[in-house]
């Protein structure tokens, strides 16, 4: 299972509602969906306490898409998540192609959660990542799984 952060931990103890009837797996998951939200759509060197936490300025990336570009952002987006987002283990990202949206990109996010101490075959976590012309970061879960 995986732990939610001091942050939602916090909100919930004030408001326990918010988090009632739900499982301490989906909390974790949602817990760690926020956490990556957060972190992707920060911008590189705006954090003063560390220059390094969050991704490039992507505004206009639809504009500019060069060659290996694409690459580029699946590589800085995992050396976020395993920098930042301890929960996570093994994190891979492979790009989605969509006939129908081109004006955002769109990736598929794989990876396992630990647990307290060992990580369980069945603790996967899969999300889709689209990227908009404005450089925002959006977390989907995946439906098909």
């Amino acid at each position: 299972m995986a732990q939610a952060c001091l942050l939602d931990r916090l909100l919930h103890i004030a408001n326990p509602r918010a988090i009632a009837g739900m499982s301490p797996e989906l909390v974790g998951q949602q817990s760690i969906m926020r956490h990556l939200t957060l972190i992707l759509n920060t911008r590189k060197g705006s954090v003063p306490i560390d220059l390094d936490y969050g991704l490039s300025d992507m505004n206009n990336i639809a504009g500019s898409f060069a060659a290996g570009t694409s690459e580029d952002i699946c590589v800085e987006i995992i050396q976020q998540i395993s920098r930042y987002e301890p929960r996570l283990l093994n994190p891979k990202i492979s790009s989605v192609t969509e006939v129908n949206d081109i004006i955002s990109l769109k990736y598929e996010l794989n990876a396992q959660i630990i647990g307290s101490q060992v990580v369980a075959a069945n603790d996967s976590f899969s999300m889709y990542l689209r990227i908009n012309s404005a450089g925002r970061v959006r977390l989907e879960p995946r439906r098909d799984r």
